[in-house]
């Protein structure tokens, strides 16, 4: 056995030495029907007698009672016709000792067993609860294992629960509130494009859902916080703009529509702010025909942000002749008039007519 194996063992062991937190580890095996079971999952009676026992456990809400009785039929008798409901029961029990990733292995188990399960909807219901909790924080046992702590996060078995419900409901409302819930757990993982997707299935699936609005919100603001990391991305801004045009389309009377306007209008100004500061950096260092160029797209492509009043004002310092709305410079220069008295006069990066600037009051600035 190689060292890597044997340390893995050993870890293995003394973890399952240090944790224990259940006595049942100590328990005793024995060996029934040719099978080594736990003698606490040891049938005593029929298939039916473990049935009606956690039945009555079941309706009185002694839920260790009925989950060990519910689950010595699941592991004694699986092909009786005790066993397939018993797995549904088994599930809400170990749901309501708040053991998920057990509740939700039963329920899965349960929904295999037969074509249409009598339980079918509570069913997935529960395991979009399941879901919501482990994407809320709660924690799962490591291997599965009773014996060791909850310590393990639980939001990615949250997203495969998500996806088997969206999968085993598609129309239903229930898959729309499991999409979005997925799709707010992509974005706090920063993965935007999963996130739009799974929120833009919802908005072609469920356009009259009552929480349809909220995805076009979610969208916007998702692009807003990846143009922050990607200010130079202009594929953003005009995705957020395409967004904001389809919520307008589809609820034009939305009070919200104003949220999503200001929305776009700060991606905006982020992306005027990118190339404010690449004008000023190139003003700091002297080259001014630089700086103007950054600044005159600034107010060209912004014109109605506050980084682009700011861009005027250093547009104005740099030249006192300056006009607004100007042409972009580069069209100044194709057609000759970049030295015209109307446009922003630059001769060279060392020279500005018209205005005496003292850039160390720049610099201050």
């Amino acid at each position: 056995m190689s060292t890597i194996k044997f340390n893995t063992i050993l870890a293995c062991t003394l973890l399952c030495g240090v944790f224990t937190t259940e006595p049942s580890l100590d328990a005793a095996y024995i060996v029934q029907k040719g099978r080594i079971i736990d003698s606490c999952n040891a049938a005593t009676t029929s298939a039916r007698g473990h049935f009606e026992r956690a039945s009555k456990a079941y309706e009185k809400c002694h839920w260790h009672e009925a989950a060990k009785n519910f689950n010595i039929i699941v592991v004694n008798f699986p092909g009786s016709v005790y066993a397939q409901e018993a797995y549904y029961f088994l599930g809400i029990s170990n749901y309501f000792l708040e053991e998920y990733d057990h509740a939700n292995e039963a329920l899965s188990e349960y929904l295999k067993v037969q074509n249409n399960p009598r339980y079918f909807q509570s069913a997935v219901e529960f395991k979009f609860a399941i879901a919501e909790n482990f994407d809320a924080g709660a924690k799962r046992r490591p291997f599965g294992s009773k014996q060791l702590p909850k310590w393990l996060p639980g939001q990615s078995s949250a997203l495969k629960i998500y996806d088997e419900v969206i999968a085993a409901v598609p129309c239903h409302e229930i898959a729309a509130r499991a999409l979005i819930a997925k799709g707010c757990l992509l974005w706090r993982w920063h993965d935007y494009h999963p996130a739009v997707e799974a929120f833009q299935m919802v908005i072609r699936r469920f356009p009259k859902y009552e929480r349809t609005p909220e995805c076009y919100l979610y969208i916007g603001k998702i692009y807003l916080e990846q143009s922050q990391f990607e200010f130079q991305n202009s594929d953003i801004l005009a995705f957020s703009q395409i967004n904001l045009r389809k919520f307008e389309r589809d609820f034009p009377r939305e009070e919200r529509l104003c949220e999503a306007e200001m929305d776009v209008l700060a991606i905006k100004e982020i992306y005027a702010c990118g190339l404010f500061e690449t004008g000023s950096f190139y003003e700091r260092i002297c080259k001014k025909r630089a700086a103007v160029i950054y600044y005159n797209d600034a107010i060209r492509q912004f014109p109605n942000t506050c980084i682009a009043e700011k861009c005027r004002e250093r547009m104005r310092l740099l030249n006192p002749a300056y006009i607004e709305n100007l042409p972009h410079v580069e069209t100044l220069e194709e057609d000759g008039l970049l030295n015209e008295p109307v446009a922003v006069i630059i001769e060279n990066d060392d020279e500005i007519e018209g205005a005496a600037i003292d850039f160390s009051e720049i610099e201050s600035e």
